[in-house]
Order: structure tokens, then sequence, then C-alpha cells
């Protein structure tokens, strides 16, 4: 089977940290695929804070900023330790709450993470970002209808939430409605144009639709966006196969397996050298 794979990354900053500002960002993405050659993608991750954190907090804010570099630093236990020692110290942190659940899927522990977005959306019912994630982790557990409903209020409470659109749009290519994840990935890709994941799972919808055309114009876009976007480079290369352009195709997963050979990624690097021996 030719797998279409998933990468994403946030690029934008989402209301609801009001503790510290926050750049660098760190994220991952767990991969299923299901028979009919959809991808369902979960993003994790945490901004780094600008400020560093005391080396002694004593204080809920200095323990939540302690956290977040822990966390970008990928110390995922110790980010638990530090976001609980958080919401010990100020129960009310819908923050740490949803920064622990981000570490808790990371972990693997999807259920335990849905816990603590449920006490974030508990203590703050406009929390966008919280429902965003609530949604991821039960996309992760195949709960895909939670998923979206968790994607709607995300969106309803931030209409310019261009990932949630994104997400919304794994969701719904998931159960079969491409032509639904498309208008998600047209308006994830209206509010930012740069959002080169989008670009890349619209391909994947269009692709899934036999318009591979179009699908390879998307991953262009995407490439273009990211030069080192592993998972365009092998989406494009079977919509080259599929189009009969078997050099093409050849030469974009050869491109594929080698980003995601140095970026140390084994399972995607032989997901790659799977649809590789396809086309040889």
């Amino acid at each position: 089977m030719k797998l279409h794979l998933f990468e994403q990354k946030f690029t934008r900053m989402v209301k609801g940290f009001s503790i510290a500002v926050l750049t660098a960002f760190i994220a991952t993405a767990t991969v299923s695929c299901n028979q009919n050659q959809d991808v369902l993608v979960t993003e994790i991750g945490v901004r780094r804070p600008t400020r560093r954190p005391t080396a002694t907090p004593t204080q809920a804010g200095e323990f939540y900023l302690q956290g977040q570099d822990r966390q970008a630093r990928g110390d995922l236990q110790g980010a638990i330790q530090s976001y609980t020692r958080a919401i010990q110290l100020n129960p009310n942190s819908s923050q740490a709450y949803n920064s622990r659940g981000l570490a808790l899927f990371d972990l693997g522990d999807r259920q335990e993470a849905i816990n603590n977005y449920n006490e974030a959306l508990r203590i703050n019912p406009k929390y966008s970002q919280a429902y965003n994630n609530r949604g991821n982790a039960r996309a992760a557990q195949g709960d895909i209808n939670g998923a979206i409903s968790d994607y709607n209020d995300a969106i309803r409470l931030t209409p310019d939430y261009a990932e949630a659109y994104n997400n919304r749009g794994n969701a719904r290519a998931a159960r079969g409605d491409r032509d639904g994840a498309i208008a998600d990935y047209d308006e994830a890709i209206r509010l930012n144009p740069r959002f080169a994941v989008a670009y890349n799972n619209r391909g994947n919808a269009r692709s899934g639709k036999g318009d591979n055309r179009r699908a390879i114009g998307d991953y262009n876009q995407a490439i273009r966006l990211n030069p080192n976007f592993g998972a365009a480079y092998n989406n494009r290369g079977n919509a080259r196969a599929a189009e009969q352009d078997r050099q093409g195709a050849r030469s974009d997963l050869q491109r594929a397996a080698a980003i995601f050979q140095k970026q140390n990624n084994k399972q995607m690097y032989d997901q790659v050298v799977n649809n590789l021996k396809e086309v040889q």
C-alpha cells in the first residue's frame, strides 16, 4: 500500500496563554493508516518561554515556565512534575492543565491527557486551544465524531484558528468526507497562506479523489514553503507514480527517504522505502 503521510507543526500563536510570551515550538506527529489510506495526524508541542525560569521556582507561574522549558527540551516527565506543582499552587491554572495534557499525550497516555484537557475546559470553557488539543487526543483514540465536535468548538471560539480547520479536515478525511476535508484545508490556507501542512493535507484529499494533478500542485506548494518536508515529497512521489511519471516518483521518494533518515525517523523512513519498492 502506498501510504500518504502527514506531518504537522504549529506556526502561529493561539489565544489562551496569559503567563508568558512564548516562541519556539517543537512538535511530533503520530500516524495511523486505515483501509481507505486516509491518515490521521495528531500534533503536540510546547513553545519555549522567552524568559528563563528561575532556578528555584516558588510561585505557580514560575513552575509553569519551568514545565514549558523542560517540555521544549524533551524532558516530559520533568515537565509533568513542574506542571503538577504549578497546579498544586494554583488549582485554577487552565494553562498548566492544558500543557500537562500535551506532555501526557506525548508520552502516549491519551486518556489522562483528555482528563487534563477536561479540567482546563472546566476552569476556562472558552479555552480554544484545549478544545483543539482534546480533539487531537480523541481522534488518536478513534473518536472521530468527538474530535470534530471539539474542533467545531475551537473554531467557534477562535474563528481564525487555522490549525483547528486543518485538524478538522484530517478528521473529516479519516471518516471519508474528502470534500468536507478539502473545504477545511481551503479555509486553513486562506487564514495562513504559508501553512505548508495544510497544502500537503489538501493534496492527500485530492489524491484520494483521484485528482492527482491538483494534488501535485498542492505538494509543490508545500515543498516550496518547506523544502525539507519529507512527507510532501513522499506524497508527491505517490501522485507522480499514479500519473505514470515513474522517474519523478523515484526522485521524490528518494528525497523523502533521505530527509527521514537524516531526522532519524525510522517509522517514516521505512514507510517511504516500502513506497519506493513499488515504483522500482
